[in-house]
C-alpha cells in the first residue's frame, strides 16, 4: 500500500515538473515572438510639396461652401486624397522644434481607409535578455469624429509576431483616444469639424460649419507651410493685433456699432454678405 501510495506521489510531482517546463518553455517563446529589436522610422518633416498639397485642398474647399445655385450650404463637405490625409497627419505627428530628432520611434500611415500605426517601445531592464530588446507594436485604425469628438474603432493588431486579442485591442484603442484628445493641437484641430469619416477610393470625408471656414483654412495652409514661417506669420500678426488695439482706442462708438452689424451679417449663413465675406476668408 505504501509503495502504491508513493508511485502515486512520484507520477504527480514528474508531472508537475513536466509541466513547469512546458510553461517556461512557452513563456520563453511567447517573449521570443513579442519583442524584438528597436525600430526607428523618418520623422515627419515638413516638405515643400506640401504646400503645392495644401494650396489644391482649399481650393476645393473654396468650392464646398455653396451649392450649384451659389448659395452657401449648411454642412460643407471635403474629400481628401490619400497623400492629401498623410500630409495632414504629418503635421501633426510633426516636431517643428529646430532640435527635434531625425528618427522617431513611431509612423503614422494612411492606406486602405485606415490608419496603419507603427510603435517601438524600448524595454528598460537590467536583465541580459531584455537589453537593447523592444516591444514592436503595429495596429490598424479607422477614425471617426463627431462634433469634434474622436472615437477609434480597432482593426488587426500585433506586438512583434504575436496577434493581438479584440479585447486587447479595444483597450488599446480607448487609451489611444484619451491620449489624442489630451493633445492641443489635436483636440482644436478635431473641434472645427461636424464629423470626419472614411469615404470611397482610399479618402477622407471632413464636415464642417462654413462658419468655421476661417479654423479649417488655417489648419490646412499650417500643414502646407514651413514652421519658420508660420512663427514670422505668429510674430506679425501678434504686431498687427496689438495696432488694431491702438487703433480700436481711438475709434468712436459709431465704428464699434458699424463692426458689430458686419459680424452678425457673417454669421447669417443664407445672406450673400457671408458668402462674400467666406470668399475673402478663403483668398487670403
Amino acid at each position: 500500500m505504501a509503495a502504491k501510495k508513493k508511485s502515486c506521489f512520484s507520477r504527480l510531482l514528474k508531472l508537475f515538473f513536466v509541466l513547469l517546463v512546458v510553461l517556461i518553455v512557452l513563456l520563453v517563446v511567447l517573449v521570443a515572438l513579442a519583442i524584438g529589436k528597436p525600430v526607428s522610422y523618418p520623422a515627419p518633416k515638413f516638405e515643400k510639396r506640401d504646400t503645392g498639397v495644401m494650396a489644391s485642398v482649399i481650393t476645393r474647399l473654396a468650392r464646398s461652401l455653396v451649392d450649384k445655385e451659389g448659395r452657401v450650404v449648411d454642412v460643407a463637405e471635403l474629400h481628401l486624397t490619400q497623400n492629401e490625409v498623410q500630409t495632414l497627419l504629418d503635421a501633426l505627428m510633426r516636431d517643428d522644434r529646430e532640435d527635434a530628432p531625425e528618427v522617431v520611434p513611431y509612423a503614422v500611415i494612411w492606406e486602405d481607409g485606415r490608419i496603419r500605426a507603427h510603435l517601438s517601445i524600448p524595454i528598460k531592464s537590467r536583465s541580459a535578455l531584455f537589453s537593447g530588446k523592444a516591444l514592436n507594436l503595429f495596429i490598424e485604425l479607422t477614425p471617426y469624429v463627431d462634433d469634434g469628438q474622436l472615437t477609434i474603432e480597432p482593426g488587426a493588431g500585433s506586438i512583434g509576431k504575436l496577434t493581438m486579442s479584440q479585447f486587447a485591442l479595444n483597450k488599446l484603442a480607448r487609451r489611444m483616444e484619451r491620449e489624442a484628445m489630451s493633445r492641443e493641437k489635436i483636440r482644436t484641430t478635431l473641434s472645427a469639424f461636424k464629423s470626419i469619416e472614411p469615404g470611397e477610393d482610399d479618402t477622407l470625408v471632413l464636415m464642417f460649419d462654413p462658419r468655421d471656414v476661417n479654423t479649417v483654412v488655417r489648419i490646412l495652409k499650417s500643414a502646407g507651410q514651413d514652421p519658420r514661417e508660420a512663427l514670422d506669420d505668429e510674430d506679425d500678426e501678434d504686431g498687427e493685433d496689438r495696432d488694431d488695439d491702438d487703433r480700436d482706442d481711438d475709434t468712436d462708438n459709431d465704428d464699434d456699432t458699424a463692426a458689430d452689424d458686419e459680424e452678425d451679417d457673417a454669421a447669417d449663413a443664407s445672406s450673400d454678405g457671408e458668402k462674400e465675406e467666406i470668399s475673402e476668408k478663403i483668398e487670403e
